[in-house]
C-alpha cells in the first residue's frame, strides 16, 4: 500500500522520476496532490473551482507554491526538508566518508493510501514530514507533520517555514488579488477570505502552527516580502536574511500565507510540530478546527484514523495470483485512485477538473457495488438529481451551485440505467428504484448549439429513480436512416463530436450499448409489471440487431459510426480510423450479434490493434490525419497520441473482458497484466520510456515514435474502475447476485496453478475463495466446498449463498476440464 521512492543519492537509489509522480490525497470535501517533490495543491469542495493553493500542469519545473523550509539560525543556512525547492545544503566531511555523503543526499519519498512521507538525514537533522487530511471524521484540513531529531551532540537552534501561495479561486491572476488576510488573535492563525469568490466567498481560509511548547510563531500574508522582489520559491528573502516575518496581512497584496516557527532542539532530542491549511464557514468554525487539531495526541489519532480508514477500503477485496503486477493494483492502488481521485478529489496533476461527469463518476462508483455499496447507491441519486425533465443529462456539473453543460451527446444519459440495473442485480436492491430524486430545467439548445455551459433550476417535477431510467432510455430510441442510434455530438469517444452534430450521423457503438442496457433494464420492468415499456423495449432490440448485422457489420470487423453525409467511419474502405476497438469489444459484450461474428470482429482487433512488443491496445488505426473529413477534435491529437490512435486504457480494458467472455482466457488475462502500470515499469528501461506513475493506471499510453510506450494522462482517469472491476469479475470471475449468492466462475489461463480471493460482502461476512487448479485445465469448476461441505456447481460456476452471520467462511473451488470435453 506505499509506493518508495529512493531520490538522488547512492547507487542504489533510483533517479528523479522524469515526469512527476505524484498523489492525490483526499476526503469527501478536501484534499490535495503532491509530487514527489513536495509541490502541491490544494483544494476544498471542488478542486477547479475553489483551490486554496494553484494548480500547476507543469512537468517540468514542477513548482512549489507550497513548501517547507528549515533554517539554522546561528549559520543562516537554510534548506527544505522535502526534495523542493531548496537543496539541502552539502554534507559536511565525516568519517564515514563517502557513504556518509551519499546517504545524506538520499531522500526516501512515500505515497501511500492517503499521505505522504519524505524522510532525510541531512544537516544534522533526521527529518519526516508527513501530508495528509483526517478521514474520520473527515475534515476539511490538510496537516503536514514534521519531526526533526537532532543527531549531533550540540542544542540547535532552528526555524520551520511553510509558505502557501493564495489563491482562493480558479486561478491566481484572476481571483488571488482579492484575497484580505488577517491574523486571528484568539486562534493565533492567519485567516483568508475572497469575498468575490461567487459560491464559495463566505468561507474562511485559515492557516495555522501546532508548535512546540516553548516555541515561537510569526506570520507574514506578503508573498512579494517573503519571497523578495523577482524572488521565488527556491530563495526566499526572507528566510535568507534571518530575521523574523514581518506580520503583514490585510488588502491589496500579493497573497500567501507563511508560518515561522522558531524552537531549539536539544542533542539528541526530537521536536514534533504541524502546520493546518484548512477552510471553514466562519471564524468560529476556523477556531474550533484549529483547537481540535492543538490537543495533544490530535494529529497522531487523526493521521492513524485516516490509515485505518483506506486500510478498511482496500480490505474488501484483496486477491492473490500468479501476477503480483495484478494484486498490486487490485489490492491497494484502484480502489483509492477511483475514490480519492476520481470520486472525491476530481482532480490530478494532467487534469484539475472539479466537476462531476455524468457518465464518469458512475462507471467509478460501479467498483463499490459489492464492497462499499451506499457509495454506489448514493451517486446513482447524486446522478439522477442532474437529469433534465425532457430526459438529457447535464454532461458534466460543478458543484455546489451545479454550474454544467448541456449537450447532444448520445451515450451521457444511458449510464444511468446500466448503473442501476447493475447495481440492482448485484446488491439485490430495488428499493433505490422508488427513491424520489427531483429534476433540472434550463433552455433547450438552440438550432445549431452543440452545448451550452448554464446554470439549470430545480424543476418540480420529482420521480422515482425508476421514472429517471425510463426517461432516458425513452429519449435513446431515436434512429437514423441505418437505423442505429443517433451519435449526435459525441458517443463515448468526446472526440467524435463534429460526426453526428447536424442530427443525422449515427453510432455503431450506441447500437451495442443500448442493445446491453435495455436487456439488463428490462427485468427491472418486468418486476415492476410495466408491461408498455416491456413490450417497447424487447421490440426495439431486435430492430437494432439488424440494423448492426448490416449497417453495421464491414465483412470483417463492425464500422464505428456514419456521419452526418451517410459516408462510413470505421470501415476498411476507410484510410484512416479503419477498425476501432470499442466496436469489437461490445460486439461481444453486448450479446446483440452472433458469438461467431463477435469472435470474428475481435480476431481483427487483436490483429490490427494490439501492439504487445510497446505494451499496448490502440483505441483504432490508422490515426485521423489528412483524411478531409471532420470527426471532431479528436482530429487536433497528434497522429498516435491519445484517443487518435493511441492507447486508451478505458476501451483496452473492454477489450480484455470482451476476451474473457468468449473463452479466450489465457490471451485475456496477458493482456490484462500487459495493461498494469507496474508492467511498464518493471525494468529502469521501461521506467525511462513509460515515465509517468507505475502504481496507478493512466488514461492513454502514446503509440507514435519517438515517445511510443510513454504514459499519458494519469490518475483522474475512468480505466482505473474498469480494471478493477475486469480483474476480480471477469478474470478471477467473482460476482456478487442478488445480495444473497455468490458466482465464481474463473476465466484464468491453463497455466496459472489457482488463486485466492478475500472478500468483504457487507452486513453478511467475509469470504476466503480459494481456486485451484490441479489438472492444468481451467475450463470451468469442477468441485466447490464451503466450510468443508460440498456446495453447488450449476453450467460449471460455483454459487455460494451468502450467509448473514458476520462470520469467516472458507470455499474451495476446485478448475478442470469442461464436461463433455475430451
Amino acid at each position: 500500500s506505499e509506493y518508495v521512492l529512493t531520490l538522488d543519492g547512492g547507487a542504489t537509489a533510483v533517479p528523479r522520476p522524469p515526469l512527476p509522480w505524484v498523489n492525490v490525497v483526499a476526503n469527501e470535501s478536501f484534499g490535495f496532490l503532491v509530487s514527489e517533490s513536495g509541490a502541491a495543491c490544494t483544494w476544498s469542495r471542488n478542486s477547479r473551482e475553489n483551490r486554496i493553493t494553484p494548480w500547476h500542469n507543469d512537468p517540468v519545473s514542477d513548482p512549489h507554491s507550497e513548501a517547507l523550509y528549515v533554517r539554522d539560525d546561528e549559520t543562516g543556512a537554510f534548506w527544505s526538508p522535502l526534495p523542493g525547492p531548496v537543496t539541502p545544503e552539502p554534507p559536511s566531511a565525516t568519517t564515514d566518508g563517502a557513504a556518509d555523503a551519499a546517504h545524506e543526499s538520499t531522500f526516501e519519498v512515500r505515497h501511500g493510501l492517503g499521505y505522504t512521507v519524505w524522510r532525510r538525514r541531512s544537516s544534522g537533522l533526521e527529518h519526516e514530514v508527513t501530508a495528509f487530511v483526517p478521514q474520520r471524521p473527515a475534515e476539511p484540513v490538510k496537516i503536514s507533520r514534521v519531526r526533526l531529531t537532532n543527531i549531533g551532540d550540540t542544542p540547535r537552534r532552528l526555524s520551520l517555514f511553510a509558505y502557501y501561495r493564495l489563491v482562493l479561486g480558479g486561478v491566481s491572476s484572476a481571483s488571488g488579488r482579492f484575497v484580505v488576510s488577517e491574523l486571528d488573535d484568539a486562534s493565533q492563525a492567519l485567516f483568508a477570505r475572497n469575498r468575490l469568490n461567487d459560491e464559495f466567498a463566505d468561507a474562511v481560509v485559515c492557516i495555522a502552527a501546532v508548535a512546540p511548547p516553548g516555541s515561537a510563531t510569526r506570520f507574514t500574508a506578503d508573498r512579494s516580502a517573503f519571497l523578495g522582489r523577482h524572488g521565488s520559491p527556491a530563495a526566499p528573502a526572507a528566510i535568507a536574511t534571518g530575521g523574523a516575518l514581518d506580520g503583514r496581512t490585510g488588502a491589496a497584496l500579493d497573497p500567501c500565507a507563511a508560518v515561522q516557527i522558531r524552537f531549539e532542539i536539544a542533542p539528541h532530542a526530537t521536536v514534533a510540530c504541524a502546520l493546518l491549511l484548512g477552510e471553514a464557514a466562519d471564524e468560529t468554525t476556523a477556531r474550533a478546527l484549529i483547537a481540535r487539531h492543538r490537543v495533544p495526541g490530535a494529529i497522531d489519532r487523526a493521521e492513524c484514523d485516516a490509515r485505518a480508514f483506506w486500510d478498511d477500503l482496500r480490505g474488501g477485496v484483496q486477491v492473490t495470483t500468479p501476477v503480483p503486477a495484478i494484486d498490486h493494483m487490485v489490492n491497494a492502488w484502484l480502489p483509492y485512485q477511483i475514490l480519492s481521485c476520481r470520486i472525491w478529489g476530481r482532480s490530478a496533476f494532467h487534469q484539475s477538473g472539479g466537476a462531476f461527469g455524468f457518465r464518469d463518476q458512475l462507471q467509478d462508483a460501479a467498483a463499490f457495488a459489492v464492497t462499499r455499496p451506499e457509495l454506489t447507491r448514493a451517486q446513482i441519486l447524486l446522478h439522477a438529481a442532474h437529469q433534465f425533465v425532457e430526459g438529457d443529462v447535464l454532461h458534466w456539473w460543478h458543484p455546489p451551485l451545479d454550474r454544467g453543460i448541456r449537450t447532444h451527446f448520445s451515450d451521457d444519459l444511458l449510464w444511468l440505467p446500466w448503473i442501476t440495473a447493475r447495481y440492482v442485480a448485484t446488491t439485490g436492491d430495488a428499493g433505490v428504484l422508488d427513491e424520489r430524486v427531483g429534476f433540472v430545467t434550463a433552455r433547450p439548445l438552440a438550432a445549431g448549439e452543440d452545448e451550452a455551459y448554464l446554470l439549470p433550476t430545480e424543476a418540480d417535477d420529482v420521480a422515482g429513480v425508476y421514472a429517471h431510467c425510463c426517461r432516458a432510455l425513452d429519449r435513446s430510441l431515436a434512429t437514423g436512416a441505418h437505423g442505429l442510434p443517433l451519435m449526435g455530438t459525441g458517443d463515448w469517444n468526446d472526440g467524435m463530436n463534429r460526426v453526428g452534430r447536424e442530427g443525422r450521423g449515427e453510432s455503431v457503438w450506441m447500437g451495442f450499448f443500448l442493445f446491453r442496457v435495455l436487456d439488463d433494464f428490462v427485468p427491472l420492468c418486468e418486476h415492476r409489471g410495466d408491461g408498455a415499456r416491456v413490450d417497447r423495449y424487447r421490440a426495439h432490440q431486435p430492430r437494432l440487431r439488424a440494423a448492426l448485422e448490416t449497417a453495421g457489420w464491414d465483412g470483417a470487423w463492425y464500422r464505428r459510426a456514419y456521419y452526418d453525409d451517410g459516408s462510413v467511419l470505421g470501415s476498411a474502405a476507410n484510410e484512416e480510423c479503419k477498425i476501432d476497438a470499442l466496436a469489437q469489444a461490445w460486439a461481444v459484450l453486448s450479446h446483440a450479434v452472433p458469438r461467431a461474428r463477435a469472435a470474428q470482429a475481435m480476431d481483427a482487433a487483436l490483429r490490427l490493434l494490439v501492439d504487445e512488443a510497446h505494451g499496448l491496445v490502440r483505441l483504432l488505426t490508422p490515426p485521423f490525419d489528412r483524411d478531409p473529413r471532420d470527426p471532431g477534435y479528436i482530429k487536433g491529437y497528434v497522429p498516435g497520441i491519445r484517443e487518435n490512435g493511441g492507447q486508451y486504457t478505458h476501451a483496452a480494458l473492454w477489450v480484455v473482458e470482451a476476451l474473457a467472455e468468449l473463452g479466450r482466457r489465457d490471451r485475456a488475462a496477458a493482456l490484462l497484466e500487459m495493461l498494469c502500470p507496474a508492467t511498464h515499469a518493471a525494468t529502469p528501461a521501461g521506467v525511462a520510456t513509460y515515465c509517468v506513475e507505475p502504481y496507478v493506471i493512466a488514461a492513454d499510453v502514446y503509440g507514435v515514435a519517438p515517445h511510443i510506450g510513454r504514459g499519458g494522462w494519469t490518475w483522474y482517469t475512468g480505466s482505473a474502475a474498469w480494471m478493477h472491476r475486469i480483474a476480480v469479475e471477469s478474470i478471477l470471475g467473482v460476482r456478487l447476485v442478488g445480495g444473497d449468492t455468490l458466482v465464481v466462475a474463473p476465466r484464468i489461463p491453463d497455466t496459472w496453478p489457482g488463486f485466492t480471493v478475500r472478500l468483504r460482502v457487507p452486513h453478511a461476512g467475509e469470504y476466503e475463495i480459494v481456486v485451484t487448479n490441479p489438472s492444468g485445465r481451467a475450463e470451468e469448476v469442477r468441485a466447490v466446498s464451503v466450510d468443508g461441505a460440498p456446495a453447488v456447481v450449476v453450467d460449471g460456476e460455483a454459487r455460494i449463498a451468502v450467509e448473514r452471520d458476520r462470520e469467516r467462511h472458507r470455499i474451495e473451488v476446485v478448475l478442470g476440464t469442461a464436461s463433455g470435453s475430451r
